[in-house]
């Protein structure tokens, strides 16, 4: 399931070990296994049901996942731009993580420059959960468990800034959280 996987002896392993028997848990998902196709259906249940012109951040597990996820959406996004006046751009989803040095710092200003359009989407793991002032965004997509009520908190905080004409945002919440 999208919730949690068991190794069945018929699994093909691609790389690594695994522990027979073992149930893993969301927990584990992204840190200690990492199953594609589970990101990819995630991914493609985001695109479905969200509007691709309004911009979003994805909190992913760790900075690996962050990237994954990235690529995810930037190679499925073009099925579902139909009519959504979504360009072609490689940058409609980047990443910014404490790694990205001043590339990513870049794409974050440009993220947070609401007469910009592109980058659409940001993914991150822990950078920018906290301090980050960008007020049009309307997704919030949670890809990676939380850990505190503070830092929930905090996520969420950064769908609520006021900007002109955005009366709501949405939690796309794939964690439970």
């Amino acid at each position: 399931t999208l919730d949690d996987y068991r190794y069945a002896p018929d699994d093909t392993v691609l790389e690594g070990e695994i522990e027979e028997g073992k149930l893993y848990e969301e927990k584990d998902f992204n840190r200690t296994i990492e199953i594609v196709e589970r990101e990819t259906k995630r991914v493609l249940i985001f695109l479905n049901e969200a509007n691709l012109n309004e911009k979003a951040i994805v909190f992913c597990a760790n900075q690996s996942h962050a990237a994954l996820i990235r690529d995810l959406i930037n190679q499925n996004v073009a099925s579902f731009r139909n009519g959504t006046g979504v360009g072609n751009d490689p940058f409609y989803c980047v990443r910014v993580t404490a790694n990205d040095g001043e590339e990513g710092e870049r794409q974050l200003r440009e993220f947070q420059d609401n007469e910009k359009t592109i980058p659409t989407i940001l993914t991150t793991s822990q950078k920018l959960s906290t301090g980050v002032d960008a007020r049009n965004i309307r997704n919030i997509v949670l890809m990676r468990p939380i850990n505190s009520m503070i830092e929930f908190k905090q996520i969420v905080g950064r769908g609520t800034r006021l900007f002109e004409g955005k009366e709501f945002f949405t939690i796309y919440d794939f964690v439970d959280a």
